[in-house]
């Protein structure tokens, strides 16, 4: 960590600059390519009224994105700034609260959309054709919910203790593996919708093995034992205060996808051509406030 340190304060310019900038484009790209894989199997071996109901719940899935956005950018805001300053244990303690933070979030987030679900999805616009559809995707990608979300906050950690190429694998791994098991639960088992939210979600659970794994055997200084989940409330809150801008702007998103989706949902085919362009463009907006 202080050799990262030293080279963060002492490198020139222009070298920092490309080793800090071009693992969070690879991840952009592999980002946009992972959200729109499923849309492609999907309206391969289902047609219009699977892509209609993955751009039903699209919203949900921003908002589970903008949960660990949140926790990411405020939390490695505090790690990069207690790093700096020296004081290692203060940002380990930041990264156990972030965790901590994810989980609380993601459940009181899922338990309501579990409970709601079939009025959300009729209320984002979803018709008595696609609901059935958008049910059993949302049903699925909900269970991941505190996945993605740590996923997002892992990343913007791991590249808040100067190591950006190592945020960069969990998306590469978690896209790749997707477009593999996309075609097999889709097509080969015939599980269509819930085939594509079940690959997601494997997809998901690996990425976040693998930086669980990277934060205990690798270099990084979150080993993260018992001692180290001490609630702080100041940091919880300090986290909140300087990740709500993310929060909020991605929500505007949703909201405003939200709107789409029942402005043209009675115009039908549109909405697929709708839901392509905005899956492409949702994927790039969001990875890039993560990023920023």
């Amino acid at each position: 960590m202080e050799e990262e340190r030293k080279h963060i304060l002492n490198d020139r310019l222009r070298p920092l600059l490309f080793k800090f900038s071009y693992p969070p484009i690879i991840a952009l790209v592999f980002g946009a390519l992972y959200n729109m894989v499923d849309t492609i199997f999907v309206g391969k071996a289902v047609g219009p009224t699977g892509i209609a109901a993955l751009t039903i719940v699209l919203p949900i899935m921003i908002i589970m994105w903008a949960i660990g956005f949140m926790i990411g950018a405020g939390s490695g805001s505090i790690i990069s700034r207690n790093l700096g300053a020296g004081q290692k244990d203060v940002a380990v303690n930041a990264g156990a609260n972030a965790i901590l933070l994810n989980i609380f979030l993601s459940i009181l987030f899922m338990v309501p959309c579990y409970i709601f679900l079939e009025r959300l999805l009729k209320f984002f616009g979803a018709s008595s054709e696609v609901l059935p559809l958008a049910k059993d995707y949302a049903l699925i990608i909900l269970g991941g919910l505190v996945l993605y979300s740590f996923d997002a906050f892992a990343r913007i950690a791991i590249r808040a203790e100067g190591k950006p190429r190592a945020s960069m694998y969990p998306v590469l791994i978690g896209a790749i593996l997707n477009m593999i098991l996309d075609p097999v639960f889709v097509f080969w088992l015939g599980m269509g919708v819930k085939g594509a939210a079940i690959a997601t979600v494997i997809s998901q659970s690996v990425t976040a093995i693998f930086i669980i794994l990277y934060f205990k055997f690798g270099n990084s200084i979150f080993r993260f034992r018992i001692a180290d989940f001490k609630i702080d409330l100041k940091i919880i809150w300090e986290t909140i205060k300087i990740g709500a801008p993310s929060f909020i702007m991605a929500t505007i998103d949703s909201f405003i996808i939200l709107l789409f989706n029942r402005a043209i949902m009675k115009y039908g085919l549109v909405l697929i051509s709708h839901h392509i362009s905005l899956k492409l463009m949702t994927s790039l907006l969001l990875r890039k406030k993560a990023e920023d």
